[in-house]
């Protein structure tokens, strides 16, 4: 697929509704209405590792999701924003935030479109149906907006994000 970003290319922007995770200080996640999180606000700020997963709650989203939560505190220090993305709702968000206590802000993209733009839909087999899911990927994207390092169809779902940290130390200067 000759239309699949690549490292160097500009991401994508998005403008996508949102569940803010647990801050310091607070008992609770945003409870906030029409919360939005755009990729512009970002921009000239800080770097964004962007983690599109499946499904909230699902034995393997949450394993990879509460992995880069332990990880979020580091991801901080060096200015470095942790967005989680999929196709559930900003209720299904809430309450995976509140489940498993995470302090990263989840996108809801309910109409596919940011999924569709990052290329990160794939077809399978489903009883004997193509079904579309997300296909589990990470992007790292710089504070101009470019795409810094792509993982694809991530399989080692607990150590992915010290794989992250380990680029971001590397990259981020």
């Amino acid at each position: 697929m000759s239309d699949a970003l690549e490292v160097g290319d500009r991401a994508p922007g998005f403008d996508l509704p949102a569940v803010y995770g647990y801050k310091s200080g607070e008992a609770s996640p945003s409870a906030e209405e029409k919360v939005t999180v755009r990729l512009k606000d970002f921009l000239d700020k800080k770097w964004v590792v962007l983690c599109f997963y499946a499904q909230d709650s699902s034995p393997e989203d949450t394993r990879l999701m509460v992995s880069f939560n332990e990880w979020n505190r580091k991801f901080k220090t060096r200015e470095v924003a942790l967005l989680g993305c999929s196709w559930n709702g900003v209720n299904s968000h809430r309450q995976f935030i509140e489940v498993y206590q995470m302090g990263f802000t989840l996108l809801a993209d309910e109409y596919k479109k940011t999924t569709e733009l990052y290329g990160v839909i794939k077809e399978e087999d489903d009883l004997g149906q193509r079904v579309k899911v997300i296909e589990r990927s990470t992007f790292v994207i710089d504070k101009t907006g470019m795409i810094r390092g792509i993982w694809r169809n991530l399989q080692d779902l607990r150590e992915h994000p010290r794989e992250i940290w380990g680029f971001i130390q590397k990259e981020k200067k």
